[in-house]
């Protein structure tokens, strides 16, 4: 029987000794709507690769499809499932995951601050791991100019700042419980950190706060570290203090005692 049928020769499975293996080949930066710890739809960028050993590439099409229509609008979680699913797609037992989102983190009824998370997932034959990456803001206010201001008068010049932590989480851990607690947590620990709006009193009140609390990143690293230690098997903090009388800022780096992070 005659058709008008062609079936399209399969190019990326043709295999050849000459094909030098790949550690990774995928995609990156597809824009997929999901829900946050917060149960909020935010948009992600995500990126998805697997390894290729002696093929002539993959299909990448079937990357997308687990992430725009598998796992679309699902809430952000370590899934085993969907590394499996990428690496089962090619026939291979290596694959990488990255999700990027920006959420709100609830202070009050009024006040939100906004943090940057990363979630990676990495599957390397049977092992899987998966990683969180928070990008948390405060406030320092140099204690040199601090202490030197209450001596001889002026203003004590203040920073903004970021801690970015990334810990090794297991795969059953509940995002929408760790996330905003350890959030929490850290903020709790720095005392001062960024507000969205302020009244006259909010202001005051916030300024004689700052006033007590003033640390050098390398303090900030200390603090931010120890409670890192309280939530993450495994765990690397960078501080950044972003300099509003230098042209440079100032960084600070603290790792778990053993860890394999950095």
């Amino acid at each position: 029987m005659k058709t008008c049928v062609k079936f399209l020769p399969d190019v990326a499975k043709e295999t050849s000794d000459k094909y030098r293996m790949l550690e990774k080949v995928g995609i990156k930066g597809v824009a997929v709507y999901r829900r946050d710890f917060n149960s909020e739809n935010v948009l992600t960028s995500q990126s998805a690769y697997v390894s290729l050993l002696h093929s002539k590439g993959i299909h990448m099409s079937r990357l997308v499809k687990t992430l725009v229509v598998d796992y679309a609008n699902s809430i952000i979680q370590p899934e085993d499932g969907l590394l499996y699913s990428l690496a089962d797609g090619h026939d291979v037992r290596n694959a990488y995951w990255e999700c990027q989102w920006e959420s709100m983190h609830v202070i009050d009824d009024v006040q939100s601050v906004k943090i940057k998370c990363n979630l990676e997932g990495r599957q390397n034959d049977d092992t899987i791991e998966w990683f969180l990456t928070t990008v948390i803001p405060y406030t320092s206010i140099c204690p040199c100019s601090a202490d030197m201001t209450k001596e001889f008068g002026g203003i004590p010049h203040m920073q903004r700042a970021e801690a970015v932590v990334t810990g090794q989480l297991t795969s059953d851990c509940e995002m929408s419980t760790l996330i905003p607690t350890f959030v929490y947590d850290v903020l709790d620990a720095v005392k001062v950190y960024p507000i969205p709006y302020m009244k006259r009193n909010d202001e005051l009140a916030w300024c004689q706060n700052a006033d007590k609390y003033n640390y050098f990143v390398e303090d900030a690293a200390r603090l931010v570290g120890g409670i890192a230690d309280r939530w993450f098997s495994d765990w690397v903090i960078a501080c950044e203090h972003f300099e509003t009388i230098h042209q440079h800022n100032v960084v600070g780096v603290c790792r778990k005692d053993g860890g394999r992070l950095r």
